[in-house]
């Protein structure tokens, strides 16, 4: 190992790492964490520009309205932090392929599944006290009527807005939750840095809504929390899957994508509802977890095994 390279374990790394530890290894200087975080920001920049270019050349939705192409560019967009995450993890971070998913090194399917169910279940039944209480939504009453391409709108929303949720978590409750892991041993400490840069992501402040602030910041404090709690992805991406797919096709039918997407407040009522199904879904899903017995730290190799008749120096 060249003498300017410090190993990137501890003496204090002793037994099974959790899954915030995972980007710790021997083979790759801590600091990387940080060049990582970076290349994926740029690459999901300079993806998104060619994305977003190509839709606007094809048809530039008038201001305040997102049609079923602005959703699709925007979706596809982010569905790209799902390869450049585990490509610069791999790559740079020299972690073994597969534990951004969770600590068996893969997405559990299985466990997905349950955790799926559970969110879906959980945002019909909060979009039934939604409808029932009168709760205030976002942009007032919504639009007039269906929007007119709401059959686009729901078909890109069931095709991809469960991967965008994907590419999401992958970014801030995958690599960069593994990357504040790899720089401070608190698991507290690791879900409030991400939390807070999720937030502000979503370009949501404090001082300019309080409310929506609130409401990404609970999202992201529950969805890191199980993700520590359960060892992997799969009830983040459940949960965030479920809110959009059930946001944007109730948005589709109340002409109300745009306010949706673009949203810069909300009610404290609604912010109520969704902080209750926050809470509620990361219950459930815990509970869940105990019953699947899901493992939490990783047995694994934490990097490539070297392929065979390779020479170790």
């Amino acid at each position: 190992m060249p003498q300017d390279v410090t190993p990137a374990t501890d003496r204090s790394d002793a037994g099974p790492p959790p899954y915030q530890r995972l980007l710790v290894n021997p083979e790759a200087p801590r600091g990387y964490v940080v060049l990582g975080a970076l290349a994926i920001l740029v690459g999901w920049m300079i993806t998104s520009v060619v994305v977003l270019g190509i839709q606007q050349g094809i048809r530039k939705d008038p201001e305040g309205t997102v049609s079923w192409l602005g959703l699709l560019a925007t979706n596809l967009s982010l569905i790209v932090l799902i390869p450049l995450s585990m490509l610069v993890a791999r790559a740079l971070n020299r972690q073994a392929p597969g534990l951004l998913s969770s600590v068996i090194g893969r997405l559990r399917w299985r466990p997905l599944a349950w955790f799926a169910v559970a969110a879906v279940a959980t945002e019909l039944v909060m979009l039934g006290v939604i409808q029932v209480g009168g709760v205030e939504l976002i942009g007032g009453d919504g639009g007039s009527g269906i929007a007119p391409d709401a059959a686009g709108v729901i078909a890109v929303t069931l095709l991809t807005s469960t991967f965008q949720a994907a590419g999401e978590e992958y970014f801030f409750r995958g690599y960069l939750l593994q990357a504040v892991g790899a720089l401070v041993r608190s698991s507290v400490i690791a879900i409030l840095v991400t939390t807070v840069l999720f937030t502000m992501a979503h370009g949501i402040w404090p001082w300019e809504s309080p409310a929506l602030f609130l409401d990404r910041f609970a999202f992201g404090l529950v969805a890191g929390f199980l993700v520590v709690r359960t060892g992997g992805l799969e009830a983040s991406i459940a949960a965030h899957a479920a809110n959009n797919v059930v946001t944007f096709v109730f948005a589709a039918l109340t002409n109300s994508v745009g306010a949706s997407l673009g949203a810069k407040d909300a009610p404290w009522s609604l912010v109520t509802v969704d902080v209750v199904k926050f809470a509620l879904f990361g219950a459930v899903a815990l509970w869940l977890a105990r019953r699947m017995k899901l493992a939490t730290v990783c047995d694994l190799p934490l990097t490539p095994a070297p392929h065979p008749g390779t020479r170790l120096v």
